[in-house]
């Protein structure tokens, strides 16, 4: 480990080891394996919002700087799935989908499909297939049950760790775990990153992806320029074995899912939380607000499931406005921050990565 002290210096600085960190630092190294890369966090590996994502990739946007970005970040998954020959897929699965909306919003669900595609009525064998794996499936008369093309799960920690191995592999690049970045400046021509305990390190450029550490860190004046705040993600358990092959089911106008998850033998059920400016250094926990969304959204819908609503998992996340993440230079052209997943880091993180590095390398994009 270089003497955080003394004069470590790289060619590339990444704050942050979650899946847009990661990434970063994998395409930095393939666009140039010369390149001497740090990535730095501020506690342990695998311990920020990436660990707890539910992975699920639906390509869509509500904008088209939204819908741009999920549609490239599909191909650049696709590429590393090519690439990255002994995680197959790139730990991705395909998942059948659903959705339940009100019948007056299909065609404004449809205009958000990144791939141009549409969804389709549920045929009357498929139904009963979904109301065999969803226990008392109900929506009113002015609600619809739709089908669209399968989308994909994924195991975001699993990529990112698999990801970071690749850059480690190449001991001139170092992954420096407990040094939480304070600021970051300019000093005798590089950046310098200096730690809340006063360790320091050098770097030619830096990006900055802090996940849901945006307003904590060297970015959050910036962060919170944008109009950037952190909010509360809860997703509930539902302690049910999934059937082999079961869908996801999507409850658009809610902004909740309900995901197989066949690893740990459940469902996740994501649900919007009521709770804003909850940090990741706060204590979170799933609460009694919490279940009551929970509970009326399943009992309106799913009412099999209520009584297997048990546990779950509770992260921080950055959201901006109109849900696009940010991706720009702060405070010095060298230095670029990549924030504001908005629950969707790990959907839009190829393309968040893939940009960042544009802005600082002037590349043309991978």
């Amino acid at each position: 480990m270089p003497d955080t002290t003394s004069g470590a210096h790289y060619d590339l600085a990444v704050v942050g080891a979650g899946v847009v960190g990661a990434l970063t630092a994998y395409y930095a190294v393939r666009q140039d394996p010369a390149r001497r890369v740090l990535v730095i966090t501020h506690a342990a590996r695998g311990t920020g919002a990436t660990r707890l994502s539910a992975g699920f990739d639906t390509p869509t946007g509500h904008n088209p700087a939204q819908r741009e970005l999920a549609a490239r970040s599909t191909v650049l998954f696709d590429k590393l799935a090519a690439e990255l020959t002994d995680l197959p897929d790139a730990g991705r699965q395909q998942v059948g989908v659903h959705w339940l909306l009100g019948r007056d919003n299909q065609a404004a669900l449809d205009a958000t499909m990144a791939d141009g595609g549409t969804t389709f009525p549920v045929e009357p064998q498929q139904r009963r297939m979904l109301e065999e794996t969803f226990p008392g499936l109900a929506h009113a008369d002015d609600e619809v049950l739709l089908a669209s093309a399968p989308m994909t799960a994924g195991q975001p920690q699993l990529l990112a760790d698999h990801l970071l191995d690749e850059v480690l592999s190449n001991p001139e690049n170092t992954l420096l775990e407990g040094f939480r970045v304070a600021s970051i400046g300019r000093t005798s021509g590089h950046i310098e990153l200096v730690a809340t305990d006063g360790s320091r390190v050098t770097a030619d450029k830096a990006v900055v992806a802090p996940g849901p550490w945006a307003l904590d860190g060297p970015v959050a004046d910036a962060a919170r320029e944008r109009g950037s705040r952190v909010k509360k993600v809860v997703a509930f358990h539902i302690m049910a074995p999934p059937p082999p092959h079961a869908p996801a089911l999507i409850f658009e106008d809610a902004d909740a899912f309900l995901l197989p998850h066949h690893p740990g033998g459940h469902w996740i059920f994501s649900i919007t939380s009521p709770d804003w400016d909850r940090g990741p250094d706060k204590p979170l926990a799933i609460d009694a607000r919490d279940r009551e969304v929970a509970v009326a959204l399943l009992e309106r819908h799913v009412p099999g499931f209520v009584p297997h609503l048990l546990g779950g998992r509770v992260l921080g996340d950055c959201f901006t406005p109109g849900h696009l993440p940010v991706v720009d230079t702060v405070g010095d052209d060298d230095v670029v921050m990549a924030i504001g997943g908005s629950g969707s880091g790990y959907r839009l993180a190829p393309a968040m990565a893939e940009d960042a590095l544009d802005l600082l390398y002037g590349r043309t994009r991978i």
